[in-house]
């Protein structure tokens, strides 16, 4: 059984006057606090206090739970490794300088008194705050998914040595502007590195375009250079009559309520249009190469 020690117990006035404790389990923090130790904490057990108080382990449990709950004292439980035995329990007396709700002003009686609660409160505030800053913090290295690192690769293949992307910041610039291609510009990185590709080999922009960077700057316009030539390398590709809509976002095929035959839909910023809507804003022939174009791409 652990050894009782003769040091000075300290019981502060919103611990005494608390009318949420009971008497026994003020005795109980003012134990605590003579034992605790040069790191700030006590380790006694509950059986410990127990048999130092001539009371049932169950009693010692209720009197930790009670001052745990109304924030008196912190546990901290140590596991052994790999397990969930427990191995220690710390008991921390949370620190003294918080303001008390009671409305008393404890003024100690003698300067030893006085000496101990500034030596105890010192100590225990600095091994709590040595402990916090003590905890792993959250790297800040951010994480990018399957398809950006794969893509990393083949679009830095696409520069001359002395444009690629050399120190770990350089590195990690390019991986964010491919990260927001994908997620944030909504664009398939297979067809980006299409463009990209096209570009390096263009008389013009093999000297113009040296970064990926470069994708997400804006050109004189205020016009993303990746929806520029994104905008250009589509409008090769498709039909004549994929931009006769109005503020066209995309188009879609639904299978319609009516003879339940494939119709064209498109989203567009003001809504939704329909196959009869938008028959209206194009030539048939227009109509029926965008229809077979949509349902090639489906």
């Amino acid at each position: 059984m652990e050894n009782k020690k003769s040091y000075y117990a300290i019981i502060p006035a919103n611990v005494r006057y608390s009318k949420k404790l009971k008497a026994n389990e003020k005795l109980l923090y003012g134990e605590i606090t003579a034992l605790t130790n040069e790191k700030g904490f006590c380790y006694a057990s509950n059986n410990y206090f127990a048999n130092l108080y001539d009371v049932s382990k169950t009693s010692v449990s209720k009197w930790i739970s009670s001052l745990e709950k109304n924030k008196f004292i912190r546990i901290k439980m140590i596991y052994k490794k790999g397990t969930k035995e427990i191995e220690q329990r710390k008991i921390y007396i949370e620190p003294l300088l918080k303001k008390s709700s009671i409305p008393i002003e404890e003024k100690l009686n003698t300067p030893i008194e006085e000496k101990l609660k500034d030596i105890y409160n010192t100590k225990v505030l600095h091994n709590n705050n040595k402990e916090k800053n003590n905890k792993p913090t959250k790297s800040k290295t951010p994480v990018f998914d399957e398809i950006i690192l794969k893509a990393f690769p083949h679009f830095v293949a696409l520069f001359p040595d002395q444009y690629k992307p050399k120190s770990k910041a350089q590195k990690t610039k390019w991986l964010e502007c491919l990260d927001k291609i994908k997620r944030i510009d909504k664009y398939d990185l297979r067809e980006v590195y299409n463009v990209a590709k096209d570009l390096r080999n263009d008389d013009f922009w093999q000297t113009n375009f040296l970064t990926i960077l470069k994708f997400r700057n804006k050109d004189k316009n205020g016009i993303k250079y990746i929806d520029r030539f994104m905008l250009n390398k589509a409008s090769k590709e498709r039909p004549k009559g994929f931009y006769n809509v109005k503020g066209i976002i995309d188009y879609f095929i639904y299978k319609s309520p009516a003879n339940g035959l494939n119709e064209l839909g498109a989203k567009t910023k003001g809504g939704d249009l329909y196959e009869f809507h938008i028959k209206q804003l194009m030539t048939t022939s227009e109509f029926i190469e965008l229809k077979q174009y949509i349902e090639n791409q489906n």
